[in-house]
């Protein structure tokens, strides 16, 4: 009882919006359904895990709740997964696109989905940048985590191929992210 209750203190306290966090579109307003089942976190998280969709990019709002409620279906209808596999989603629209959220364990990487958040950029990064309002998105989504105790003060951005065998984020992602001040250079030893 106590857990359910403190769960559901962060997540009141998480979802109070401040000047650290970007705009995020919630599951229910991307048309997202809910998951087959939950675990949920130990906050505060030391990890994000950075991903790219390898789908089409998009850049209006319901252009990317369309690509994020298909990557949904090919998760939980074609993969088997609970929920869509990345606890947030990043569209070229600059908006956050919430997947499995602050709290519950996503599926985004095997052997780190319960010490990190998943972010998937959507879109292939394998030979074009992530736009600046890409990026900036995700910076104000590590703040927006750290100031609401979700994240560690110390998190580290870390490129999924630097923990399992992807080519995730893309080359030229992964080459962005060695400028990021929450980059670690080779994974998390």
């Amino acid at each position: 009882m106590i857990v359910q209750l403190l769960t559901l203190f962060l997540i009141l306290h998480v979802s109070y919006t401040n000047g650290d966090c970007p705009n995020i579109i919630s599951k229910s307003a991307w048309g997202g359904r809910g998951p087959k089942g939950i675990n949920y976190l130990i906050l505060p998280l030391p990890n994000v895990i950075i991903h790219h969709t390898v789908t089409p990019e998009c850049n209006t709002q319901s252009e990317c709740s369309r690509r994020v409620q298909s990557i949904q279906s090919y998760h939980m209808d074609t993969l088997g997964w609970h929920d869509i596999g990345y606890n947030f989603l990043i569209g070229g629209d600059g908006n956050v696109y919430e997947g499995a959220g602050w709290t519950k364990e996503g599926a985004h990487t095997l052997g780190y989905n319960k010490n990190s958040l998943g972010i998937g950029f959507i879109g292939n990064f394998e030979d074009k940048n992530a736009s600046n309002k890409m990026v900036e998105a995700a910076h104000k989504l590590f703040r927006c985590g750290v100031s609401n105790g979700v994240l560690r003060d110390n998190i580290r951005a870390i490129a999924a191929r630097q923990v399992s065998s992807t080519l995730s984020p893309g080359y030229r992602l992964s080459k962005q992210m060695e400028s990021w001040p929450e980059w670690i250079h080779g994974g998390t030893n």
